[in-house]
């Protein structure tokens, strides 16, 4: 049986997009809610002060992030619907980083917290990404612009989080070529 393509005349009606709009952005909330209960775990175990900082910043930014999506509940006056769901750190099992791995010196440790961070900032860059692309049609300025900061902010941690890789990756081959 053959499929049918899109045409553009088909559309999705306003409570359809809004149905899809709260799904992601519910899983979006829960995402941050885990990575905010990661962070202050991997403060306590990163070795170098620098990473820490790093860390410290990101918790402060995901926690900023939180704040913009409670307020987007508000202006869509809805209440997050995965806050508490306690299965969920289950399904970001992947991402989570073991504490108690203890490679050959902490340098090699501290590269490997710095890969999770890659990981978790490249996830809240796309849900952003997701959530600004779909919000368009709601044709609320406030929600628009909360995504915005939050996608702006996620391309910003992107960056501080490259540069942190690379002098980790740079002492790691210096150390490596000694």
């Amino acid at each position: 049986m053959e499929k049918p393509y899109l045409s553009g005349n088909l559309k999705l009606d306003e409570s359809s997009l809004r149905k899809i709009f709260s799904y992601n952005l519910n899983q979006t909330y829960s995402i941050l809610l885990h990575i905010e209960d990661q962070l202050p775990k991997l403060a306590k175990v990163v070795y170098y002060g620098d990473l820490h900082n790093v860390v410290e910043e990101l918790l402060s930014d995901v926690k900023i992030q939180i704040n913009r999506l409670d307020e987007i509940f508000f202006h869509l006056k809805e209440v997050p619907t995965e806050k508490n769901n306690p299965n969920f750190s289950e399904k970001f099992q992947f991402i989570t980083p073991e504490y108690e791995y203890e490679p050959v010196d902490n340098l090699l440790r501290d590269l490997s917290y710095v890969l999770y961070l890659q990981k978790i900032i490249g996830i809240k860059t796309n849900c952003f990404f997701i959530l600004k692309s779909i919000a368009h049609p709601l044709n609320n300025i406030n929600v628009k612009q909360c995504l915005l900061y939050n996608f702006d902010n996620c391309k910003d941690n992107q960056l501080m989080i490259r540069l942190v890789a690379k002098e980790y990756m740079e002492s790691n081959i210096n150390n490596f070529l000694m």
